[in-house]
């Protein structure tokens, strides 16, 4: 359960750490919805793949508290 938690943790650290490093974009025209969605350098991927990773190990981490609580109980 601790890897899930550091894990999750890591996670969001990266996403906030890479996200403090993007240049100030000075674009005035936005781009493409398919560019904003996945592209983590020009639009938004960063937080599209972080946020699913972010999903997927705080899945596991509550599977594995509820497995230890039905264990304990």
């Amino acid at each position: 359960m601790g890897n899930w938690i550091a894990l999750t943790i890591g996670t969001l650290v990266l996403m906030i750490g890479f996200r403090m490093k993007r240049p100030v974009d000075e674009n005035l025209e936005p781009p493409s919805n398919f560019t904003t969605f996945f592209h983590p350098i020009h639009g938004e991927g960063d937080l599209f793949v972080g946020g699913v990773l972010v999903i997927y190990f705080s899945s596991r981490l509550f599977l594995a508290l509820f497995q230890t609580v039905r264990s304990i109980f």
